[in-house]
């Protein structure tokens, strides 16, 4: 039995129906192949465009030369203040207090009376001793006429030579009795003296300790205190490794500025200084070595006692290779800084840093003077890549951590 599929296929032969179905798929196919070689170019031309564009895309960094400087140290510390000169005031003589010529707290002038004791027994004193040496005196006088004329009389065997060294002996006696009067009168003079208390210097006087009509005795009693607070001194303590560079400053006659910070109503009031005093001996508890700069302290900012924060700043004459600090980065190995070289890519460099004053950093290992190194723009970039140089923003704000990211 023959199968005629001619027939059982409507509008045409089996054969073409088949044609068909090859050309179609064919065709599906050819567009199937330009779709995918399309995108292929697209996708190849893309990728080489970006590739182009990350060849050429730079960073924009500022930029800055490191040089060769002297960067002194500038330690911080804290300090008392001392007054310049402080005396207790006492009494030389015993008596009653008829007087104080001072308030508490006030200033006072070298030679103001602070007080004032009942002199009038002292001059009682004074005048009786002045009355001796007085009588002395005319005794003295007399004694030695005599003994002239004793002397002659020896000469003429009037009287004996026994008689003569007796009478000479009295008028010595008699001059060394006026001697001692005067040493008495200068005691009493100066005991009338002592009950007129003035002040030794000037400065500022503490609390009243004696009031008037108290009974005191010689070298007893403490009247008040007394301060000089201009100047002034600041004490404080420097690590004994700072004490060549200090000893060698001194030697060299040069000066060491000491600068005393004061927060007052949410101010800092600062004062300059200059170092005056190194102790003789190194706190072997702490390490140590006590020091004291001298202020001027005219506005009297400075009061004895109080607690200052100290800052010193000390140079030997050494030069390190310096940059800005703020070109220095924190690192898994350490500080670190981006180097710039010549082809404008960079380089990861491990520096150390001696110490920081004023902004700037002393790098001892690591950067060598005229390199260039980035200063902003370093959380962008990566070892060896390339960089475009722009004029540094003087009012930019420190990036936040939000911005690094």
């Amino acid at each position: 039995m023959r199968c005629d599929f001619s027939r059982s296929t409507p509008g045409g032969s089996f054969s073409g129906f088949i044609q068909k179905i090859k050309f179609r798929r064919t065709l599906h196919s050819i567009c199937i192949l330009a779709v995918a070689v399309t995108i292929a170019a697209v996708t190849y031309g893309c990728g080489k465009e970006d590739s182009g564009r990350k060849k050429e895309q730079s960073v924009p960094v500022a930029v800055t030369k490191s040089v060769s400087r002297n960067i002194p140290w500038n330690f911080d510390t804290f300090g008392a203040v001392e007054a310049f000169s402080s005396v207790n005031i006492n009494t030389l003589v015993g008596g009653k207090i008829i007087k104080v010529g001072f308030l508490p707290g006030q200033k006072v002038k070298k030679g103001d009376i602070l007080a004032l004791i009942d002199s009038r027994v002292y001059e009682a004193n004074f005048k009786q001793i002045e009355a001796n040496m007085e009588r002395d005196t005319v005794l003295s006088v007399d004694a030695e006429r005599q003994a002239r004329v004793k002397e002659e009389l020896h000469r003429k065997n009037a009287v004996s030579e026994d008689d003569m060294f007796k009478t000479k002996a009295i008028s010595e006696s008699l001059k060394r009795a006026v001697k001692n009067d005067e040493a008495n009168m200068d005691k009493a003079r100066l005991d009338v003296e002592y009950c007129t208390i003035k002040a030794p210097f000037d400065g500022r006087i503490g609390d009243i300790l004696i009031h008037e009509g108290s009974i005191i005795k010689a070298n007893d009693n403490t009247i008040a205190t007394l301060s000089a607070t201009t100047p002034a001194y600041v004490a404080f303590s420097l690590p004994e490794r700072f004490l060549p560079v200090v000893q060698k400053l001194m030697a060299d006659g040069k000066k060491i500025e000491v600068t005393a910070k004061i927060e007052a109503a949410k101010n800092v009031v600062t004062s300059k200084g200059e170092l005056c005093f190194i102790d003789n001996t190194v706190n072997q508890n702490s390490g140590t070595v006590r020091m004291k700069a001298l202020f001027p302290n005219t506005d009297e900012t400075l009061w004895p006692g109080q607690f200052v924060d100290v800052s010193i700043e000390l140079s030997a004459g050494e030069t390190y290779t310096a940059i800005p600090s703020d070109a220095i980065q924190n690192g898994q190995l350490g500080q670190q800084v981006f180097v710039v070289k010549k082809d404008s890519t960079v380089e990861l460099r491990q520096v150390e840093v001696e110490r920081n004053a004023s902004g700037l950093s002393a790098i001892s290992k690591g950067l060598q003077p005229e390199e260039t190194v980035v200063l902003t723009g370093q959380f962008r970039l990566v070892p060896g890549a390339k960089v475009s140089i722009i004029a540094p923003d003087t009012e930019r704000k420190p990036e936040t951590a939000a911005e690094k990211k």
